[in-house]
């Protein structure tokens, strides 16, 4: 219940949080973190994943201490980078201070991925979903107590402040545990001995988060070189609150089918996930007809004037966005049965694709609408190819996704025709608290039987 908890504190405080920020703070809080996100996910190069999914204490333990050292060594070239670019950053409007919070964000994002790893390891899903709330938790208030100055830094100061608070509560969990990471002296032969036993992860796996990060990410600087950071901050935000569900599955499902996959194998994972896909395609399907319906008029109502167009853009990101819900967990399926290579392919023509024709329809001078319209045609089509491979190298019968596709299609058409109706009679306000009720009430239900499922 951890990461269901930490998207709805996240989405309680997005309304004051929305009118204490303007679009253009979001804006530079999306450039900052999007740098510190790239580079944070990648200064393990991906060693992590290994640490998961080995089951020897003996060996898990110098591998956890020799990731931290790669982790340490790559967080000190960033520093490096960072101290040349200076100039640069400041060009972009990243002062000193402010990259010196970015780069302490990074550092903390970068341990939390090994020390997350290593709870993984032991199944400890509990701990980690505890440390996903006090993240949550300590970053909104930060950012709303820091928002009354008026000073933007302060959403970037509440990210650094949560990310400190869940990395030193994965330490607790880590020293207070049954299984602890025993220090071992090793010399530096040793230890680049130990890491090429691994090296599949960063020939495969690194490619593909790159890759992931690209497409997630890109977008952000690409948008920010056709337009001011006020729209970044309009694009960013609609992106971010789209896909505030696809952190929800991320966060609690990754690790319990990575961790299944690796113990049971991925045929067995085969009731589940089709079980899984059906309830997460039902849950989006009214929430993207409330989303599509309402567009500018449901976020102004939310969110206040100041973030008119970010309700187009987000009724356009809606679509791609119920679909990475269920696609960003499954590649932790193939990474578990050495098919890191299948995740590759199908990423880089999901983020060169959907990248790639943003900046065209943006180089060609088409409009921003325009341009998302482009890369979310692009993304869905990516996701379900994603989905369809999955389940092919699974051996899984592809009829029961076809079929749970076409009813959460039915669901979602028919909400929409339902709050059409509905807006003949009620006023807007009392529709949209309709349409949000409706798809509030199929969300509670869908996560109740996924609860069930994990437990």
């Amino acid at each position: 219940m951890g990461p269901v908890l930490s998207q709805g504190l996240a989405l309680a405080a997005v309304p004051l949080l929305f009118r204490l920020y303007t679009p253009q703070d979001f804006g530079m809080w999306a450039t900052v973190q999007a740098i510190t996100m790239i580079a944070g996910s990648l200064v393990s190069l991906r060693f992590d994943l290994a640490l998961v999914l080995e089951r020897n204490l003996e060996l898990a333990c110098p591998l956890f201490y020799a990731i931290i050292g790669v982790v340490i060594a790559c967080c000190i070239v960033c520093a490096l980078l960072i101290g040349i670019s200076i100039e640069s950053l400041r060009f972009a409007g990243i002062d000193g201070t402010t990259a010196v919070l970015g780069w302490s964000w990074l550092v903390l994002v970068g341990l939390a991925v090994v020390l997350q790893s290593w709870l993984m390891r032991a199944g400890a899903f509990a701990s980690i979903s505890v440390a996903i709330v006090l993240n949550a938790v300590v970053t909104n208030i930060v950012q709303i107590v820091g928002g009354v100055s008026g000073h933007g830094i302060w959403l970037i100061v509440g990210s650094v402040a949560g990310q400190a608070t869940a990395a030193l509560f994965y330490i607790w969990s880590i020293v207070s545990g049954d299984e602890r990471p025993v220090w071992r002296w090793l010399t530096f032969s040793e230890t680049s001995r130990l890491l090429k036993q691994y090296i599949r992860f960063p020939q495969l796996s690194l490619p593909f988060t790159v890759l992931s990060l690209v497409r997630d990410r890109a977008p952000i600087f690409i948008i920010g070189a056709f337009s001011p950071p006020a729209v970044v901050g309009l694009y960013s935000q609609a992106w971010r609150l789209t896909h505030f569900p696809s952190g929800l599955t991320s966060a609690a499902l990754r690790p319990v089918f990575f961790h299944r996959t690796a113990t049971e194998g991925l045929t067995a994972q085969g009731r589940a996930v089709d079980r899984f896909v059906r309830w997460l395609l039902l849950a989006c399907s009214p929430w993207i007809a409330v989303v599509a319906f309402g567009n500018d008029s449901l976020f102004i109502l939310v969110l206040g004037d100041q973030w008119l167009d970010a309700g187009y853009l987000a009724a356009v990101l809606v679509f791609p966005a119920a679909l990475f819900t269920i696609t960003n967990w499954m590649d932790r399926l193939l990474d578990a049965v050495g098919r890191q290579d299948v995740n590759l392919k199908v990423e880089t023509v999901a983020g060169f694709s959907s990248v790639g024709v943003l900046w065209l329809a943006l180089a060609a001078g088409y409009s921003l609408t325009v341009a998302v319209l482009l890369q979310s045609v692009a993304l869905v089509l990516s996701y379900i190819g994603f989905i369809w491979i999955c389940y092919g190298i699974a051996g899984w019968p592809r009829s029961g996704f076809v079929k749970s596709l076409c009813v959460a299609f039915a669901v979602g058409a028919s909400t929409y025709v339902f709050l059409v109706l509905v807006s003949l009679v009620l006023p807007q306000t009392g529709v949209f608290l309709v349409g949000a009720a409706s798809a509030m009430s199929i969300t509670i239900v869908i996560l109740l039987m996924v609860r069930r499922e994990l437990q």
